[in-house]
């Protein structure tokens, strides 16, 4: 419980940026790739962005104290530092979140307008409030595909799966899944509407409706045994079962 209530705590503080989502009619060619660190102030506000515009991220966790992708970050900008967008379609390579966040809103907005990053203050709170979670990293053994986390970046239960990934340094495909109607509020079994729930067609939200039967996050698919959970539970608990080292 403690877990949770941090966690929406985080998301409070952040005044619940990456909830809502534009509607997105196609994803770039080829994903973009983020080297990022869940619990860092710094990553935070670029993936509320990427919530806000709806694109899909593979995401390679580099945690404090283990190997993760560090090395491909230093061999791509020769620091040691994220995050760092790579984005295949340009070529392009972007450091820092307040570069990140304009690449992202001039190569892929269409006169949309999103979040202006806070103060690093307050993600640095919102970090301090999860205890340095999704910062430090562990010994693991990372599945050889890459799993596929449905997931939007407020989301309290989201991020417990995020920060345990980040930790066991398993890269994985984000499919963001914000916000994009007003039937899209409150939980899966109490949503504002009368009629029977239907996501935007197209989105994520209706291609986990028709990947796992429900809209409801965190959704991970792992395709190295062919399973999906939803739960951050039972999700975390798969994890540390499946990857964690022995």
């Amino acid at each position: 419980m403690l877990d949770i209530i941090s966690s929406v705590t985080a998301s409070t503080l952040r005044s619940w940026r990456g909830t809502r989502s534009v509607v997105r009619e196609s994803q770039p060619e080829k994903i973009l790739v983020l080297y990022d660190m869940e619990g860092c102030p710094y990553c935070r506000p670029v993936r509320e962005v990427m919530t806000e515009l709806g694109l899909d991220v593979i995401i390679k966790p580099c945690p404090k104290g283990t190997p993760g992708f560090w090395s491909e970050v230093e061999a791509l900008t020769g620091k040691h530092q994220v995050p760092v967008l790579s984005d295949p379609n340009t070529g392009e390579v972007v450091s820092g979140s307040y570069s990140i966040i304009a690449y992202l809103n001039n190569a892929y907005t269409k006169d949309v307008a999103t979040s202006e990053p806070s103060l690093p203050s307050v993600s640095r709170l919102a970090s301090g409030v999860r205890f340095a979670k999704g910062i430090r990293g562990r010994d693991s053994n990372p599945p050889k595909m890459l799993l596929e986390l449905y997931s939007f970046e407020s989301s309290p239960y989201s991020r417990l799966v995020r920060e345990q990934l980040t930790e066991l340094g398993i890269a994985y495909v984000l499919r963001n899944c914000g916000k994009q109607q007003l039937s899209d509020q409150g939980v899966p079994w109490l949503r504002p509407t009368f009629k029977k729930y239907v996501p935007v067609p197209g989105s994520n939200r209706a291609k986990l409706l028709e990947k796992a039967g429900k809209v409801q996050v965190p959704y991970l698919y792992d395709p190295n045994n062919d399973r999906g959970l939803f739960e951050s539970k039972m999700i975390v608990s798969y994890l540390n079962n499946q990857y964690g080292a022995k």
